[in-house]
């Protein structure tokens, strides 16, 4: 397998991986049933003993050990030919990859020391970002045990990682409006209030809110957007997310309105929760930043879920963070550095391609699609700066080591949005086949002047 250095993992090899992700569960079940077939067609049919049945009984041995290798080879020959790839790649860029640590390494010493200037590390390339021990044992530990299974348990063990360390540790990141996702920046100049209110704002006229109209927020974090949309603009909107402690801040934050939330699974809410939706379904659905967490795996399955709760005449907003296709081996570097520190289990971000095809697969229309990652990096800087404003306040109640992490968070992912690395995807979907709904949708989403 050949990987090329200008574009490590080619378009065909991307395609494969998630397709070997999103059916591993029917890849592991053929593989298991060839298995069982060889093992009970394939025994000696004698026990006479003779040195003929003797060969046909090692050779089958043989045979049955090699098959069963199959699979765990060919993750291995995978991962391998990544790790030396990635090498490769540093070595003909110029990196002095004998003398100087790895990206990932330096940034660890950095976290656990505080030595040096973490703009530098981050911004001299210098260090390069190869594939080493902390990426593969976080690979064989956590990733492909998330990636292939993902299970509703999954997703609710990695709230707490990832969305539970105290509503304080998100204020002092987010700023008042504890908006975890991108705001939207229409002259540059705006503040982070700012941005997000007017994002809240373009989801709104995306959608065609109307008052009284029902929606629901999948991922509903801290609860901003809810209370907008419901105070604002007259919306009944009902919030769910995984998060207690969002909830209970949600909670206090919609008390004086009649926003509806609620400790609920959203790959559940169908089949656990139907006294929460509309008859004939919801008239609006927003989910912004939160289907990177389902998994590649049951990413088709969470949109069609999305697809039964709304109304044929429904319009659905999805915000997804993802990335470029034509990447780069910091791109996957970093990538597992949010996989495992920041947000695990969230697999999903890919390519907009990618998104774009499972859409469509789940009867959806792409009515008007927007990449505004360099919106992102704008964010992600004011959250940087939120936080290192904070500095005494989180190192002192829960470390330095703990503040300096998340700091490299937001400081390597300003680099990666603004790079291209990581992006953000705006869609606006209606179901495929609704004519009229089409015709409005249409008619309504003309471009607008959203400058990066």
């Amino acid at each position: 397998m050949k990987i090329s250095i200008s574009n490590p993992l080619n378009i065909d090899l991307f395609e494969a991986v998630l397709f070997l992700i999103e059916y591993s569960p029917y890849i592991i079940a053929t593989f298991a049933a060839f298995l069982l077939y060889h093992f009970l067609h394939v025994l000696p049919t004698t026990s006479k003993s003779s040195i003929t049945e003797k060969k046909k009984t090692t050779t089958t041995r043989r045979s049955k050990f090699y098959y069963a290798l199959l699979i765990p080879t060919l993750i291995i020959c995978i991962i391998a030919s990544v790790a030396t790839s990635s090498w490769e790649d540093a070595y003909k860029r110029g990196y002095q990859i004998f003398k100087l640590p790895s990206l990932r390494t330096k940034l660890e010493t950095y976290i656990e020391t505080g030595n040096d200037d973490l703009h530098s590390i981050l911004e001299s390339n210098m260090y390069a970002p190869t594939f080493g021990w902390i990426e593969l044992r976080y690979l064989l530990k956590d990733l492909l045990r998330h990636t292939v299974f993902h299970t509703n348990d999954h997703n609710e063990d990695n709230i707490d990682e990832g969305y539970n360390k105290g509503n304080d540790w998100f204020k002092a990141t987010l700023g008042e409006t504890m908006m975890y996702t991108s705001g939207l920046y229409p002259t540059g100049d705006e503040t982070l209030t700012e941005a997000q209110n007017y994002k809240i704002d373009y989801v709104a006229d995306a959608i065609q809110l109307e008052e009284g109209m029902s929606v629901l927020d999948i991922g509903c974090g801290w609860t901003y957007m809810t209370n907008r949309l419901t105070e604002k603009y007259g919306a009944n909107v009902t919030g769910v997310t995984l998060s207690k402690e969002q909830l209970t801040y949600g909670k206090e934050l919609n008390k004086d309105n009649d926003a509806k939330l609620f400790l609920q699974d959203a790959m559940r809410l169908k089949g656990e929760r139907t006294d929460l939706i509309p008859e004939g379904g919801f008239d609006r659905i927003t989910s912004l930043e939160m289907a990177e967490h389902v998994g590649i795996r049951r990413y088709q399955e969470f949109l069609s879920i999305v697809h039964g709760m709304m109304k044929d005449d429904g319009v659905f907003y999805f915000q997804v963070a993802g990335l470029r296709r034509a990447w780069r081996f910091e791109d996957f570097i970093w990538g597992l550095f949010m996989g495992e520190c920041v947000f695990p289990g969230a697999d999903a971000s890919c390519p907009l391609g990618w998104v774009t095809s499972q859409v469509e697969r789940a009867g959806f229309e792409i009515q008007r699609v927007h990449n505004m990652g360099s919106h992102y990096s704008r964010t992600l800087a004011h959250w940087l700066e939120n936080w290192r404003s904070n500095e005494y306040y989180i190192v002192d109640k829960y470390g330095a080591q703990a503040y300096r992490r998340w700091e490299v968070f937001l400081a390597w992912s300003v680099r990666a949005a603004r790079q291209g690395s990581s992006t953000l995807f705006m869609l606006t979907l209606t179901k495929a086949g609704v004519e009229d709904r089409r015709i409005k949708s249409q008619a309504h989403l003309v471009p607008k002047d959203v400058q990066a």
